[in-house]
């Protein structure tokens, strides 16, 4: 079990997160894996509720669980356990050894394959089967997705090029929908409009979806990072590169340009771009924390 814990840890380590920070840490006592978020590492990052870190350690929490289905054991997991402190996001205790699907082995996987993909959406649209299904693993953790359609996309686009002294979120934002909506269909939107692509590059085949659900609590925000790794790791099984970017939970401004354009939107948590390559990514590895700076062995009392 202990062996099994350490190479969970492992798979976590691998979680996406917010600029890269992995804002999480680990206490291992016997059976029992304790999630804690380290809001200390995401110094100078703008995050006054603490959303993206819990987002970031929902990640690392399913990709944790998924490793330990994977070897074959059956896992209980206690999200925000209530007798331990805020920073206490979940705990996972394994119960005994459990049969391990052929799709549940081959999503683990994924977890080593999957990577941020910044290059411009090139190749082919993505098919509304293979779409439907990567939509389906989004919302396995009681998230909603809701898929942009063109004409939403342009309103934002224009809403974001008329913005004025955009932070770095905004200008994230603005950027990443100017990128899908092509400079010939927003002409006249202001000289604030910037596409940093060569022309032709532009995002036209690309998918846009935001994650959103009906809660703004600490678990919610969990549950969406869960979310996000399990659709980002089916995503990346069907050959899809994933983009997310977080200006709606940075910005307010974001957010009530979302509310004005997706009426019946809840508390929309993240956005992703989904879309295809003409040519595989050769990014490199992205830096991770060493597995004995996110890890500590507790004594069991």
């Amino acid at each position: 079990m202990t062996e099994a814990l350490y190479r969970a840890v492992v798979a976590a380590g691998h979680a996406p997160s917010a600029h890269n920070t992995q804002p999480w840490r680990w206490h291992l006592t016997g059976p029992v894996l304790d999630l804690f978020a380290d809001p200390d590492r995401m110094a100078g990052v703008p995050d006054p509720a603490g959303h993206l870190t819990a987002v970031s350690c929902g990640a690392a929490l399913h990709h944790a669980r998924l490793s330990l289905a994977a070897q074959g054991w059956h896992v209980t997991v206690d999200r925000r356990p209530a007798s331990t402190g805020s920073r206490h996001l979940a705990r996972l205790h394994i119960d005994g050894a459990a049969p391990v699907s052929f799709g549940t082995a081959r999503l683990a996987r994924a977890i080593k394959q999957r990577h941020t993909d910044l290059r411009p959406v090139t190749g082919w649209p993505i098919e509304p089967q293979e779409l439907r299904i990567v939509v389906r693993a989004f919302t396995s953790h009681d998230i909603r997705v809701h898929i942009l359609r063109p004409d939403q996309i342009l309103v934002l686009t224009v809403v974001a090029a008329h913005s004025s002294a955009p932070g770095f979120a905004e200008q994230q934002w603005h950027d990443q929908m100017a990128l899908w909506a092509g400079a010939d269909r927003i002409a006249g939107a202001g000289d604030n409009l910037r596409l940093p692509v060569q022309q032709g590059e532009h995002d036209r085949a690309a998918t846009f979806v935001l994650l959103h659900g009906s809660g703004d609590h600490p678990v919610d925000w969990l549950s969406a990072g869960e979310a996000l790794s399990a659709g980002w790791l089916v995503a990346t099984q069907y050959g899809m590169s994933v983009m997310p970017f977080s200006a709606p939970i940075e910005q307010g401004r974001c957010q009530a340009n979302l509310r004005h354009v997706v009426p019946d939107l809840d508390h929309p948590y993240l956005m992703m771009r989904l879309g295809r390559h003409k040519s595989p990514a050769l990014a490199p590895p992205t830096p991770r924390r060493s597995v004995e700076q996110i890890i500590e062995r507790v004594r069991a009392r």
